[in-house]
């Protein structure tokens, strides 16, 4: 097992803003207010314990998006908690896309998936429009050393305890724990790729029709929310360093 020192993990935010260049030709607008929160707090904080950002955004002149956040927090210098999420406003179907990147010295955790927002057994049509997207690219990642086992791929290792984070995945989900250093870097190809196919579909992105598809859109959404910003383990890290005052906030942008 190797072990990366603090100064030498991954630039997460830095990397997909100017390395991969996810968003080239976006124009942002800062997200002042979420859920009648004001998000300013989160957006470059120091504490005893952690410094860091986690910054949300609209897109100019675009009604599909409900936030895109991307931040990291640095714990103690001894690790990060690094995060994209790409919600849809709730006029539009598109997958959450979730990616939680947590890296220490003995491992990269992450988890990076389009989370569907209907029952894909109940509407097959949905996984083939949104989420077979994917399927090329987990071909190619899921057996990076983390998300296998002998050349078998184990999805959802990483969340194996929680059923309803597993309930919650798609098909595609690349879900693990990845430890030499080269393979992280090959794990942030995998995260930008996945982007940039969430941020095409954006792009074709039509606001729903159907009342009734809509309202059982709208009801897993909801619930997917807040099971995560509930239970999600990584609340109790940010509750400790935030306190129960701006717990909610900071789970709120994440997920």
């Amino acid at each position: 097992m190797a072990r990366v020192d603090y100064k030498d993990m991954i630039n997460f935010a830095d990397d997909l803003l100017n390395k991969y260049k996810i968003f080239e030709g976006i124009d942002f607008i800062p997200l002042e207010t979420y859920e009648g929160m004001d998000t300013r707090p989160a957006w470059d904080f120091k504490t005893p314990m952690a410094t860091g950002y986690y910054k949300p955004y609209l897109i100019k002149g675009s009604t599909a998006v409900e936030k895109i956040t991307i931040g990291e927090l640095h714990y103690m210098r001894r690790a990060k908690y690094c995060a994209l999420n790409m919600t849809a406003s709730d006029d539009y179907d598109l997958p959450i896309y979730a990616c939680e990147f947590d890296e220490s010295a003995p491992r990269l955790g992450i988890t990076v998936d389009f989370m569907p927002v209907v029952d894909i057994a109940v509407h097959p049509e949905y996984r083939e429009k949104y989420l077979d997207q994917l399927a090329d690219l987990w071909r190619q990642y899921r057996t990076l050393p983390g998300f296998t086992k002998e050349g078998r791929c184990l999805v959802q290792r990483r969340y194996a305890p929680w059923p309803w984070a597993r309930e919650s995945l798609s098909p595609y989900s690349l879900d693990g724990r990845v430890e030499e250093p080269e393979d992280r870097y090959k794990v942030m190809d995998a995260v930008a790729a996945y982007a940039r196919v969430w941020l095409e579909l954006l792009k074709k992105a039509e606001p729903v029709k159907d009342p009734q598809y809509k309202q059982e859109m709208l009801a897993r959404k909801k619930v997917l929310q807040k099971l995560y910003r509930e239970r999600d383990p990584g609340g109790e890290v940010i509750k400790k360093i935030f306190g129960e005052d701006k717990h909610h906030l900071f789970v709120s942008l994440i997920f």
